[in-house]
């Protein structure tokens, strides 16, 4: 829905533009609401960047939402100890957001509005893989998109510290009818609006504005929940034993009122098979942000963004899934496989401090025929070594609970990796020698992947042998094939990879290069 209105432009003391009923111009936001209904209700504008999205002659405005950076406040809204640490490290920082719908071609166009940004500095636009190119005159950057995904736009070599994210949705097509029989239409949803619903309703409609519903627990009836275009939606959805249900649409979920691992943003266990989500945002993580423990589901266009504590992880689907065209913002692991035959496709990374960025395992995981294909990796941020770190993770049984099943990694096929800025570590498959661990077959192909070298991340491949256990050393780590690795701009052979990544191996059979 767009909305024209009369008005004067007039910058508050946030950066946001709020319409003054004197003048001539047609304004129009492609979020379906004036953005100061977002600012009377406390959902955090940018005042670093403002956006206009252009397609032929029609211009329309878009709302730029902001994470900052919270400060460590012990006790505050249950912040733990722990998190001081990274709310240290990310001090003042900011991250701005911006999510609409396109076909065709368009172009955006983004005023910068602060002294934080230097529209002097270089400008780029990531995935380099798209090949875009901005063009800057004076605070005015813009550029053409042909195609939705998810974008960064990156001024200077620190300009990332108060990025912007560009959400471009493809056009929706799956739009439920307000009037069917079943459907709920909220306005200004509140838990005790959910929990006056009756058992003859099966579909959830929150409708674009503000709402507030806490942690919600799906109930059995409730099969579909649609998030309109323009929706705020303040809260958790959980689902336990609840298969089959459809979450959707371009709003947004956010945990910014929840608090510190209060709630999973999106959780599906006990038996929840099925779980369908595609295209909402889920902003503000205080904890994991989707985790669907059953089998079956499908995530297509979901971007998270904004978490900055530890156990801030993105995204787990297991068994038999397939997730595709997603942007994951994580200080915590990022892409979680820990089980058969699933599928990844189309992912851009912003990794923080902590966390392995595609994690093979943890604990006795076992994940058999798993493809992952295309993942772009904007920042990975670790400031110091550990066992949860890097572009390619395996822990296994790290912290020693009680498991006597061995952990299989078998038959994977990873390609199409690129990462955009170097990171401190690439290889750190380190599975802990409590229990067996094992990856039989693991392909990682056409890698375009640059790492900082000689600092104190040490790049690891060891397979760790339980004392008393009868699996002979080379069964271990066998069938690894390196397709095409392009390693700080080397390719890697038999010959160099050793000495060009310094890689520490062990029990490790001699990959095979390509």
């Amino acid at each position: 829905m767009l909305f024209a209105f009369s008005c004067v432009e007039e910058e508050n003391n946030i950066g946001i533009i709020v319409p003054q009923p004197n003048d001539t111009t047609t304004h129009e936001y492609m979020n379906g609401i004036e953005p100061e209904v977002y600012v009377d209700a406390g959902v955090p504008i940018s005042d670093i960047y403002e956006i206009s999205i252009l397609k032929g002659d029609k211009k329309e405005k878009v709302v730029v939402f902001q994470s900052t950076c919270p400060e460590y406040e012990a006790g505050y809204m249950n912040m733990a100890e722990n998190d001081k640490f990274p709310l240290d490290i990310f001090k003042d920082r900011t991250i701005s957001w911006v999510n609409f719908s396109m076909e065709g071609t368009v172009t955006v166009e983004v005023k910068v509005i602060s002294a934080k940004i230097s529209t002097g500095s270089e400008t780029k636009v990531l995935p380099s893989r798209h090949r875009i190119t901005p063009a800057t005159s004076g605070n005015i950057i813009s550029f053409t998109l042909s195609k939705p995904g998810q974008y960064s736009l990156e001024v200077g070599a620190t300009g990332y510290k108060n990025g912007l994210i560009i959400f471009a949705n493809p056009k929706e097509t799956d739009v439920p009818d307000k009037n069917a029989t079943g459907t709920k239409v909220l306005e200004n949803a509140t838990k005790d609006t959910l929990r006056q619903i009756g058992q003859s309703i099966n579909t959830l409609y929150f409708d674009a504005g503000l709402h507030d519903i806490g942690v919600y627990q799906v109930p059995s009836n409730i099969k579909n929940i649609y998030l309109k275009d323009g929706a705020w939606v303040y809260g958790s959805l959980l689902m336990a034993g609840r298969p089959d249900v459809k979450i959707y649409g371009r709003g947004v979920l956010s945990s910014g009122r929840l608090n510190y691992r209060e709630s999973h943003c999106i959780e599906a266990i006990s038996g929840s098979d099925r779980i369908h989500l595609e295209g909402i945002v889920v902003a503000d993580p205080k904890y994991f942000a989707v985790r669907l423990i059953g089998k079956n589901n499908t995530v297509k266009w979901v971007k998270i963004i904004g978490g900055w504590v530890y156990n801030c992880d993105g995204i787990a689907a297991y068994e038999g899934s397939t997730v595709s065209n997603c942007f994951i913002w994580a200080n915590d692991d990022a892409i979680k496989i820990y089980r058969n035959n699933i599928t990844w496709s189309d992912i851009v990374v912003w990794q923080l401090n902590n966390g392995g960025i595609i994690q093979m395992a943890w604990t006795s995981s076992n994940a058999t025929n798993v493809k992952i294909s295309r993942v772009d990796v904007l920042h990975a941020e670790w400031n110091k070594p550990g066992f949860n770190r890097g572009l390619l993770n395996c822990i296994g049984n790290y912290y020693r609970e009680r498991d006597d099943v061995s952990g299989l990694q078998k038959d994977w096929v990873i390609e199409d990796v690129v990462t955009e800025n170097a990171v401190p570590v690439v290889f750190n498959i380190t599975p802990d020698n409590f229990t067996p661990n094992k990856i039989q077959g693991l392909t990682l192909k056409n890698w375009n992947v640059k790492m900082t070298m000689d600092t104190a991340f040490e790049n690891e491949i060891k397979g760790k042998i339980p004392a008393n256990s009868n699996i002979k050393p080379e069964e271990y780590f066998t069938g690894f094939v390196f397709d095409n690795v392009v390693f700080n701009g080397v390719k890697l052979t038999a010959a160099n990879w050793l000495i060009i990544t310094k890689t520490q191996v062990e029990n490790l059979t001699n990959p095979i290069f390509k």
